[in-house]
């Protein structure tokens, strides 16, 4: 039995996985669980049932609909993970509030959240099911990238990044009747990395059925939505992103996805130095003058005075 099954699913991964089988007070009592694990594990039920405008006995019902055997069983479940939630950098991320907008205290802020929030990677990843992503995209005809709702970036930036290596690789991540052309010539011996946070768009739907219909590997990189979508994907890279109710970062899905691609690059690596130094032949011929003597270069003179600083 790999990690990944060994690993009970997160919270949040519960409630990603559930919220649409809730009843509306359930939902309410899920999603504040979701976003406020502190108070969750230190709370009663009766002071969860204040905090959410319901009652202990609807607290205890949503528990138990989350999969747990009661509060007991979620408060358990939390305490495991009580040491990363408390953490200084998560402590001062919650304090952003009161550090106003300073720029030099927001700064310290977000760096200190990210660095928590790779640590917690490090931890959440299953190794196994990395080397297994890992395997998939180096035996694929073609690796397709695809994130929506602020990943199409990411998307395009880790397939050139492949592309470089030596796999062809291209994005998906077009909306409508666009998205339909990059999935038509889809097959098994491709794969799809997928994209989602904590919600699922409907192009991505679509691009799960079609996947399931043709028989493509999907690998799917996210943070809550691992539990929700484990029988459809042949991988889940499931990984913090975030905390709860806070704008989403990139910056833990790009870090993830240039780790994937350095490790496909290493498993060939005579292939993957070769294609690279080509590309940079290419990049000298196009450029006229040889990428050794860039150093040698002088920037054009600036047409205007720079601006005093005052």
């Amino acid at each position: 039995m790999s990690l990944a099954e060994a690993k009970p699913p997160t919270l949040q991964e519960r409630v990603a996985a559930r919220i649409g089988t809730l009843t509306a007070t359930e939902r309410r009592v899920a999603e504040y669980l979701a976003a406020h694990p502190q108070e969750a594990v230190f709370s009663s039920a009766e002071e969860l049932g204040r905090a959410t405008a319901t009652s202990d006995a609807s607290v205890v019902r949503t528990a138990k609909a989350l999969g747990f055997d009661g509060l007991p069983g979620l408060k358990r479940s939390l305490q495991g993970h009580l040491q990363s939630l408390l953490t200084p950098a998560n402590r001062l991320s919650n304090s952003i509030e009161s550090t106003g907008s300073e720029p030099g205290a927001l700064l310290t802020a977000t760096l200190r959240d990210h660095i928590e929030r790779l640590t917690q990677a490090e931890q959440s990843i299953d190794t196994e099911e990395f080397r297994r992503a890992v395997e998939l995209i180096g035996a694929a005809r073609e690796t397709v990238i695809s994130g929506f709702a602020g990943l199409e970036g990411v998307s395009e930036y880790i397939a050139t990044h492949l592309v470089r290596i030596g796999h062809r690789a291209r994005s998906a991540s077009d909306t409508g009747y666009r998205l339909a052309d990059r999935l038509l010539l889809l097959g098994p011996e491709d794969v799809v990395v997928m994209l989602a946070h904590n919600r699922l768009v409907r192009e991505s739907r679509v691009i799960l059925d079609h996947c399931t219909e043709v028989g493509v590997p999907v690998i799917l990189v996210t943070d809550t939505l691992g539990e929700a979508l484990r029988d459809e994907v042949e991988v889940v890279l499931s990984a913090p992103m975030s905390r709860p109710g806070t704008f989403t970062s990139q910056a833990t899905a790009l870090i993830l996805l240039e780790a994937l691609t350095i490790a496909v690059a290493a498993q060939e690596r005579d292939r993957s130095l070769g294609t690279t130094v080509r590309m940079n032949q290419l990049r000298e011929e196009l450029n006229g003058y040889a990428r050794a003597d860039e150093g040698q270069l002088v920037l054009p003179k600036a047409q205007r005075k720079p601006r005093s600083k005052k």
